[in-house]
């Protein structure tokens, strides 16, 4: 029962980390290099998916990140159709354009923060932020760890982000409004196998405004009440990912989705839960079978609790959201 641990040398901290934990449980674990990840095909239509190391067939694939590497996405759906995984490799290219997201969580009808998607055109988006209001937030539709998002306090400083952000050439452009309330201030969701695994609130480190960790963001644990636990699972369920990291903002008219992630850093969250966070992750990714309690017995740690949700009628005796 080997599973597939996709390594992207933009962010190798989560495949580390699921390769540690596969050597912990006795999984064999089979590392994948996704720059030289390819898919070959016959001519009577057999797939051969190999890399660098050779060929691949893995019972089991694990979360991945596909940022820098679209080319990888054909040879990962053909693994998907003959092993298990969380997240189809569609779901992932959905998540992974916020713009096609954020359209998906519109049609779903998951509250989200208020997205205007343009073309690069100055005009149209000086237009589109002078309507929505400044401070604005411009960010581009595919990007990560906050690379390519950019803060506006006016059209000064929105001609200088429209310039730093051209660097990366032509797409589509989302322009948010800076939610004022929650600046420098989200929280971030972890679901693995359909289920919160791991809950934080993340803090950004002055003059820094973006709550990336990436970026110096202070973290601490937290609570869900049951509105925003019922807000995650349905944004990860509208964009058909069993795991996902979803990044809320607490507004004053309610918790609002930020953004979806396919393949989220959980490793930084580690510090803040007993349990084995890469080792719950790793189990839900497995294919479904009697080997499974067996490996899982293995294990020196223990299931990583999921975070506590407070119930709704705490939530109606408090409606005052945390600044």
């Amino acid at each position: 029962m080997t599973v597939a641990v996709a390594r992207n040398p933009y962010a190798t901290n989560v495949s580390t980390s699921l390769i540690a934990a596969a050597g912990r449980l006795g999984i064999p674990a089979r590392p994948v290099d996704l720059p030289s990840l390819r898919l070959g095909i016959g001519p009577l239509g057999d797939l051969a998916v190999t890399d660098s190391d050779g060929p691949i067939a893995p019972a089991s694939l694990a979360p991945y990140l596909l940022f820098g590497f679209p080319a990888a996405a054909h040879a990962l759906r053909a693994l998907a159709r003959t092993g298990h995984t969380q997240n189809p490799v569609d779901a992932v290219l959905l998540a992974d354009d916020k713009a096609a997201a954020a359209y998906r969580l519109a049609r779903a009808g998951v509250p989200q923060v208020r997205t205007e998607v343009c073309p690069f055109d100055a005009g149209q988006v000086s237009a589109v932020a002078a309507e929505i209001g400044y401070p604005v937030v411009v960010k581009r539709a595919h990007g990560a760890q906050g690379r390519w998002v950019r803060r506006a306090a006016g059209p000064e400083a929105l001609a200088a982000a429209l310039a730093e952000l051209a660097q990366e050439g032509p797409g589509a452009l989302i322009v948010q409004p800076e939610v004022v309330e929650s600046a420098g201030t989200s929280i971030r969701a972890v679901l693995t196998g359909g289920r919160l695994l791991a809950v934080t609130q993340r803090r950004a480190a002055a003059p820094e405004w973006r709550s990336n960790i990436a970026g110096g963001a202070a973290q601490c644990r937290a609570e869900l009440t049951g509105e925003e636990a019922e807000l995650v699972r349905g944004a990860a369920a509208a964009l058909g990912l069993g795991h996902a990291g979803v990044d809320l903002l607490r507004t004053r008219q309610g918790p609002r989705v930020l953004e979806v992630n396919s393949c989220p850093d959980f490793t930084s969250m580690q510090p803040h839960y007993q349990g084995d966070l890469a080792e719950a992750v790793l189990r839900a990714s497995l294919l479904p079978g009697p080997a499974l309690p067996a490996l899982v017995r293995r294990s020196s740690g223990t299931t990583a609790p999921g975070p506590r949700t407070r119930p709704p009628t705490a939530r109606r005796r408090s409606r005052a959201w945390p600044r």
